[in-house]
């Protein structure tokens, strides 16, 4: 029997954005069992635009105002009944088309993970989708490239920046969140959940964009630094403390958590990784002495077993200090060539994406396709990026087909001739 699925939707004054969500949720490939709504304290008319969608199945509840995150505990626990699966929707944001058939099927195939989040791209106040170089956009479009150096492993992207963004980007077992419920966070309830699940492995993430997230002036996150600055040192407080026990029986945990804290000292977002320390330092202040002996005496670890620096001493010279300076100096300009190759890269994986873009949007390559006279413009030749879009620029300009549709006055095939995307 096919596990029940229910999207819950919280709704706080976005009468004018709702209906938007409501249609993204019912307009589903995969048809969602359930679709339950609950206004929380709405003073706009929100509760009369969900009462609307009422004869259409929907569960309209309302409360008053509690906040998001109780708000969404709350449809938690009215979706817990019958459903296996939950997906968010914030009253804002939309779900494309496939996100519940193609986020189950990912959950499928990692049936030891709990939470699925997919791609997003950024829309505005009007509906449309914002281009890839407006400022808000930008950040998500740097905060997901992060995660496409094959090295880079999901504690350390999520340390970085939190690119899953939203709650309108979970889609979950209904255990797993009754098990873990959002706090009482006005800014980062999304991003503990989301630490808290990397941590134990139940994180998956899937690069498939199937949410729309809007940006517009009454986002909570569109605020003065300074609120959302003190959230994050909160945030990682809690995070320290709620882990402090595991941390100490499970040397693959702390893997993880060293790697997401060491990443956070360079987050992209709101997080300040030195006034943390220091906010830690008046943790500590309030030990004894004879407390802090005894949490460093009694710890037990296997990285006691050996010097934490010992690859990078056995790397550097001992004939000279020069010879360190020279060693640290080579790893910095390494640095910075892989930046550089990483920003090549990321160019021509955009240039790559337009190029796509472009021959989807193509009429005159849909029938070049439905006919077989177009089949090398969607191979994927090459190994990287760079490879994979010089092949297909090259590809598209000598293409007989593009040409003929270029004579014909395809606009599509022209830009793409001409590499103009």
């Amino acid at each position: 029997m096919p596990e029940r699925v229910a999207i819950v939707i919280p709704c706080y004054n976005h009468a004018r954005f709702v209906g938007e969500a409501l249609e993204s949720a019912l307009g589903q490939t995969r048809k969602p069992d359930r679709v339950i709504v609950v206004d929380d304290g709405s003073t706009d008319n929100s509760l009369e635009v969900l009462q609307e969608f009422a004869s259409r199945g929907v569960e309209v509840y309302a409360q008053e105002n509690m906040g998001a995150h109780a708000t969404i505990n709350r449809l938690v626990e009215l979706a817990a009944t019958d459903c296996e699966w939950v997906a968010i929707l914030n009253s804002d944001d939309r779900h494309l088309p496939q996100r519940l058939e193609l986020g189950l099927e990912a959950a499928r195939q990692h049936p030891g993970q709990a939470v699925v989040v997919t791609g997003l791209r950024v829309f505005g106040d009007d509906g449309a989708v914002l281009p890839q170089d407006a400022p808000r956009a930008r950040w998500f479009h740097v905060a997901w490239s992060l995660g496409n150096h094959t090295d880079t492993e999901l504690p350390e992207w999520l340390g970085q920046a939190n690119f899953v963004a939203t709650t309108s980007n979970v889609l979950a077992r209904t255990d797993y969140l009754r098990a873990n419920p959002f706090r009482p966070y006005r800014f980062n309830h999304d991003y503990y959940f989301f630490a808290t699940a990397m941590l134990e492995c139940q994180l998956m993430v899937c690069q498939e964009v199937l949410l729309e997230y809007r940006v517009h002036g009454s986002n909570t996150i569109s605020t003065h630094p300074e609120p959302l600055m003190r959230e994050m040192i909160r945030m990682h407080l809690d995070f320290y403390r709620d882990n402090a026990a595991r941390l100490l029986t499970s040397t693959e945990l702390r893997k993880r958590f060293y790697a997401f804290v060491r990443s956070s000292w360079d987050n992209i977002s709101s997080f300040h990784a030195g006034l943390f320390q220091v906010a830690v330092a008046q943790v500590v202040e309030k030990c004894s002495e004879d407390e802090l002996a005894a949490l460093a005496a009694n710890m037990h670890a296997t990285e006691f077993n050996e010097f934490p620096n010992k690859t990078l001493t056995s790397s550097l010279r001992s004939d000279s200090s020069l010879n360190t300076t020279a060693s640290l100096q080579r790893r910095v300009e390494e640095m910075a060539a892989d930046s550089e190759q990483s920003k090549s890269e990321r160019e021509a994986l955009d240039r790559l994406c337009r190029y796509r873009q472009k021959m989807l949007r193509s009429s005159w390559v849909r029938l070049g396709l439905l006919l077989g006279a177009c089949y090398p413009l969607v191979s994927n030749r090459g190994k990287k990026p760079t490879e994979k879009m010089l092949w297909l620029r090259d590809t598209c300009a000598g293409s007989l087909w593009l040409k003929i549709g270029d004579m014909l006055g395809s606009k599509g095939s022209y830009e793409l001739r001409r590499g103009l995307v």
